[in-house]
């Protein structure tokens, strides 16, 4: 099955490597919203306090940074047509990482373990650069580049990038060295993260799954090529001027970039719908749609935020994170999951008994029924939550972290559905 409409091939590491990222990263979704759920009360002020910032971890590393290297390992490989340079490597990574989340988020929570904190964001980086390695060994060897092929390696670049900063930022949490403010620091670490790792694999991998899944053909990618080149742009500005005082109207230039090279990735998006043959929207894309709106939304406000002092409105910065992590990055991977995991272990484990015995079709690998369920859940979750920030709200908050919850549960039913089949 070694076609450009499909997300496996030859070139395919083993199913166990990726399900074993997806699996961990799908528990990781569960426990944060369980743990959003117990500590709801202090979900609120100010973004720099231990029980935040753990949160946040358990968010970008256990959950999103988790499921974006299962899916590239499984990706990379079938969309460049290249071999995984080391499926032992991955493997290893994978427990190294592990380990490095549980020692940072218990260093977090007690702030004092200075000694622990700055070991497990090592061990962490070690996982980084195994990842980091292995990637660009891989890319070394990528005969047939693509579009999709030079977000990926862009996100790789911003990803190591993020990794050493995190590092250092640990070190000085500990041992202070850095003369500029450590919160600008960790802004700068943040949007990093979220801009050019996390958001740069969604746009680069978007243009090889939702033409796929939506069967969409006869359209230009120029626009997503001019996002890459503006956003890449407006990133590497930023990083620059940050480091430097009186850089204020570049900040605001770089700014406005990032944000210009986002919408145009969504007006790529866009066409790419437009010009689909699938017509219906299952649930895979009606959460994937969601997430590409929410990331609109969650841009605008950004660019609002860089422009105002944001400390000054009653949880804004809560809002821009939570809207972030939940409204589009959990909205895109629970999305993409229903379509992927299916696919994967159905062709692992059944593609070999076509024709001789009944299998099962991709739409009864999971109770689709209730992934619509968990689908305005979520979606009521999300609202609830922000309405709830805004107004500062304790109750509403706890109400809506309880559906979010609930809605994570139903997800997990459904993948342990799949992996059971």
């Amino acid at each position: 099955m070694n076609q450009p409409n499909s997300i496996t091939s030859v070139y395919a590491p083993p199913f166990k490597i990726v399900a074993k990222y997806f699996i961990t990263a799908i528990i990781s979704f569960v426990l944060l919203n369980l743990l959003l759920l117990s500590n709801y009360t202090q979900f609120s002020g100010f973004h720099f306090r231990p029980i935040i910032m753990a949160l946040t971890h358990v968010a970008t590393l256990g959950w999103i940074t988790m499921i974006i290297f299962g899916a590239l390992f499984q990706l990379i490989p079938v969309v460049l047509e290249v071999k995984l340079y080391s499926e032992k490597l991955a493997e290893i990574q994978f427990w190294i990482f592990s380990i490095g989340i549980i020692g940072f988020v218990y260093s977090i929570l007690n702030f004092g373990s200075g000694e622990i904190i700055i070991i497990s964001a090592a061990i962490l980086n070690l996982a980084m650069l195994i990842f980091s390695y292995n990637s660009i060994a891989t890319l070394l060897k990528v005969n047939k580049w693509n579009l999709t092929g030079f977000y990926l390696a862009s996100a790789i670049f911003y990803f190591f990038v993020t990794a050493i900063a995190g590092l250092l930022m640990a070190v000085n949490l500990v041992f202070p060295f850095v003369k500029i403010n450590h919160l600008n620091y960790l802004n700068l670490h943040v949007h990093i993260a979220f801009i050019g790792w996390v958001t740069m694999v969604i746009m680069g991998v978007s243009f090889k799954l939702i033409p796929m899944f939506t069967l969409s053909h006869g359209y230009s990618l120029t626009s997503g090529k001019w996002a890459l080149v503006i956003i890449n742009i407006g990133l590497l500005g930023l990083s620059t001027v940050m480091h430097y005082q009186n850089t204020i109207t570049l900040f605001y230039l770089f700014s406005i970039l990032i944000a210009i090279g986002i919408y145009i990735f969504l007006f790529q998006i866009s066409i790419i719908f437009k010009n689909r043959l699938r017509k219906k929207f299952d649930i895979g894309i009606k959460f994937s749609i969601t997430a590409y709106l929410m990331l609109a939304v969650v841009t605008l406000l950004g660019l609002l935020i860089s422009f105002i002092d944001y400390e000054k409105i009653n949880n804004l910065s809560l809002i821009y994170g939570y809207l972030i992590v939940f409204g589009f990055v959990s909205f895109l991977i629970v999305g993409q999951m229903y379509k992927i995991v299916p696919f994967l272990v159905w062709y692992h484990k059944y593609s070999s008994k076509v024709g001789f015995e009944k299998v099962p079709l991709l739409k009864e690998m999971f109770n689709e029924n209730y992934a619509h369920i968990g689908f305005y859940l979520m979606l009521t979750a999300l609202i609830g939550s922000i309405s709830s920030l805004a107004f500062n709200l304790s109750m509403g908050v706890m109400f809506s972290f309880s559906i979010m919850f609930l809605s994570s549960l139903i997800f997990l039913f459904n993948m342990i559905t799949i992996f059971r089949k």
